[in-house]
C-alpha cells in the first residue's frame, strides 16, 4: 500500500495544476447538475419514488383498517397530487421488470434507504404477477381506496390478475390499470460465457441477473437484522431461517461474482446505518475470509456470526444510539459494553440454542483490536479468534467509509485503507489486511477517479491480476467538460493499444465524499 503513486496532487506542481482546476468544474458539475434536463429527470425520479412510498403506505395501512378509515386519508391525498402532476399529459406508469421497478421507462436507482420500501412493493406485485400499475389523472380518492382495499382483501393464491381487474371493473374503479409482467429473457446460469463466446466474459444478462439476485439477497439479509433487532427489544422469538437463506445465497453468489456484491456495500444510510452497516461486514467478511481459505460451509456460518455482530446495541435505548451529540461518560460506557451483551442477548434469544463459537466471537471480540487496546478490557489473557480478526478489520472499513447519526460525512475508501495501513500490525492482523486489499482493490471499489483522458470514473471491480492492481475495471460517468454520463463505457484499464502502451490510466484519486458525490447508485 506504501508503493501506491497516486497520491493528491499539490499546488506546487505546475502539471497537475489544470487537473485541480478542472477538478473544481467537475465539483460543481456533480454538485449541480450539468444540464436543465439531468435535474427534470432527478425531479421526475424522486416523485416517482415519493409515489412509491405512498403507495407503499396505502396499501399496508389498508390491512390495518378498512377503506372509508380517516387513517388513509393522508396517503390518499398525497398519491392524488402526485399522480395529477406526473400524469398531467398521460397516464403515469409503475413497472416492474425482473425486480426492477421503472418509472415509465425509466429505470429508479434507489440508495440504501430507500431499499426497504422498494423491497416492500416489489414482493407485493409479484405475489399478483403484476407486471405494471398505470395510473391515470382521472383516478379519485374512491379509487384508490377501493383499489387497495381489494389488494389485500384478494388472495393472490386463488385469484388472478384478470379477476382483479374484473373487480376493479365492477366496482367501477376508473383511472388504475394493471399491466402482465414483462420480462428480459436471461440465462439460467450464471457461469455463461459471454454472447460473444469469448472465455471468461460474461453476458450481459447474465450480469443483469446477477445484479438483480445480489440486490435481492442483501435487501432480505438486512430485513432479517431489522427483524432480530426488533425481537430482541420486544422480547419476542427469533426466528433465524431467513438471515440463514439470506447468507447462504450471499455465498452462493460472493463464488461467482464478488465484486458485485462488494459494490453493493457502498450503500451508505447514516438513518439505516445499523441494518446496512450489518450486512456490510457480513459482506466483506465472506470475501475476506474465502480468500483465506475458509470452506463453504463455514463462510455461511461466518456470513450469519458477522450479520449479527451488533446484535448488543438492540440493548441500548434508541435516543442514546441515535444521538446526534457527543455522549456523555454513562453512555459512552453503555456504548463500550455493546460486545458483551450482544453475546448475553444471543445467547438469551428463544429459538437459538447452544450459541456457536463464531457469533459469540464476531460480537465479544470485533472491537478488542489485534493489540488489545480498544474494548472490552480483560484482566486474563485472551486469545483472539480468527473470527475476531477479520471482523475487525471489516467492521472498522465499512464504519469509516459510512455516514453516521454523529458523523454525517463518511470518509473515502481510499483514505480509509491508508489509515488501517498504518495501525497493521498493532489494530489489525497484517497478513489478513493485506487479503483484504485483495477484495476491495488497491482502488477501492466505489472510488472516483480521474483518468489520463480527463474524464471521471468509478472503480466497479479491482484487476484480477495482483501487479495490475493499480488498474482495475472502471466505469466512465462524466466526459472531459464534467458532464455526468448515464451511460459512459466499461474501461478494463489493464487494456493496451497496438504499440504497447496502456488505452487508459488513473492519474489520480478524486475525495467522492470530498465533492458529496454517491457512487452507490452506479452498483444498483
Amino acid at each position: 500500500m506504501s508503493d501506491f503513486k497516486l497520491a493528491q496532487p499539490t499546488a506546487k506542481d505546475d502539471q497537475t495544476q489544470p487537473l485541480l482546476t478542472h477538478e473544481k468544474s467537475l465539483s460543481q458539475k456533480i454538485g449541480h447538475g450539468s444540464e436543465a434536463g439531468d435535474i427534470l429527470d432527478q425531479q421526475l425520479v424522486m416523485l416517482g419514488f415519493q409515489l412509491i412510498t405512498q403507495l407503499n403506505t396505502l396499501i399496508k395501512t389498508s390491512k390495518i383498517h378498512g377503506r372509508a378509515n380517516a387513517a388513509l386519508d393522508k396517503p390518499v391525498e398525497t398519491m392524488l397530487t402526485l399522480i395529477q402532476t406526473l400524469a398531467h399529459d398521460q397516464p403515469v406508469t409503475l413497472r416492474l421488470q425482473n425486480d426492477f421497478l421503472f418509472l415509465g421507462e425509466s429505470h429508479l436507482k434507489v440508495n440504501a434507504q430507500q431499499m426497504a420500501v422498494i423491497g416492500s412493493i416489489i414482493d407485493s406485485l409479484n405475489k399478483w404477477k403484476i407486471g405494471g400499475l398505470t395510473f391515470g389523472s382521472v383516478v379519485t380518492s374512491k379509487d384508490l381506496r377501493e383499489f387497495a382495499y381489494l389488494f389485500v382483501s384478494m388472495d393472490p393464491a386463488t385469484k388472478s390478475v384478470d379477476d382483479f381487474r374484473q373487480e376493479l371493473k365492477t366496482r367501477d374503479v376508473n383511472g388504475i390499470d394493471l399491466e402482465d409482467p414483462r420480462e428480459l429473457e436471461l440465462h439460467e446460469d450464471l457461469s455463461a460465457g459471454s454472447d460473444s463466446g469469448k472465455p471468461g466474459e460474461t453476458s450481459t444478462d447474465t450480469k443483469v441477473q446477477h445484479k438483480i439476485q445480489s440486490k435481492n439477497a442483501y435487501a432480505k439479509a438486512a430485513s432479517a437484522v431489522g427483524g432480530l433487532e426488533k425481537s430482541v427489544r420486544d422480547g419476542g422469538t427469533v426466528n433465524f431461517k431467513q438471515a440463514k437463506r439470506a447468507i447462504q445465497n450471499i455465498v452462493d453468489l460472493m463464488m461467482q461474482d464478488e465484486a458485485t456484491l462488494l459494490g453493493l456495500t457502498t450503500l451508505r444510510c447514516h438513518d439505516q446505518y445499523t441494518h446496512n452497516h450489518s450486512v456490510n461486514v457480513s459482506l466483506l467478511s465472506i470475501a475476506l475470509a474465502n480468500r483465506t481459505g475458509y470452506p463453504k460451509v463455514a463462510l455461511a456460518d461466518l456470513g450469519l456470526a458477522a450479520l449479527f455482530h451488533d446484535m448488543g446495541k438492540s440493548t441500548i435505548p434508541l435516543e442514546v444510539l441515535n444521538k446526534p451529540g457527543e455522549f456523555s461518560d454513562e453512555e459512552w460506557v453503555a456504548m463500550r459494553n455493546h460486545p458483551t451483551e450482544g453475546v448475553l442477548s444471543l445467547a438469551e434469544l428463544r429459538g437459538i440454542t447452544n450459541l456457536p463459537a463464531r457469533m459469540a466471537a464476531a460480537s465479544f471480540e470485533h472491537h478488542m483490536n489485534l493489540d488489545y487496546s480498544g474494548y472490552p478490557k480483560l484482566k486474563t489473557p485472551w486469545k483472539l479468534s480468527l473470527t475476531g480478526r477479520i471482523l475487525m478489520i471489516a467492521d472498522c472499513y465499512d464504519a469509516m467509509t459510512s455516514s453516521r447519526v454523529y458523523r454525517r460525512e463518511p470518509m473515502s475508501p481510499s483514505k480509509v485503507l491508508n489509515i488501517m495501513f498504518g495501525k497493521s500490525g498493532k489494530s489489525f492482523d497484517a497478513t489478513l489486511l493485506k487479503l483484504f486489499v485483495n477484495c476491495v482493490g488497491i482502488v477501492p471499489i466505489g472510488s472516483l477517479v480521474m483518468l489520463n483522458t480527463d474524464e471521471l470514473a468509478v472503480v466497479l471491480r479491482p484487476a484480477v491480476e495482483r501487479a495490475d492492481a493499480e488498474r482495475p475495471l472502471v466505469k466512465v460517468i462524466a466526459d472531459p467538460e464534467g458532464n455526468l454520463m448515464d451511460s459512459g463505457p466499461e474501461l478494463d484499464l489493464t487494456v493496451k493499444d497496438i504499440s504497447g502502451d496502456y488505452r487508459h490510466s488513473i492519474v489520480r484519486l478524486i475525495d467522492n465524499t470530498e465533492h458529496q458525490f454517491d457512487t452507490s447508485r452506479y452498483f444498483v
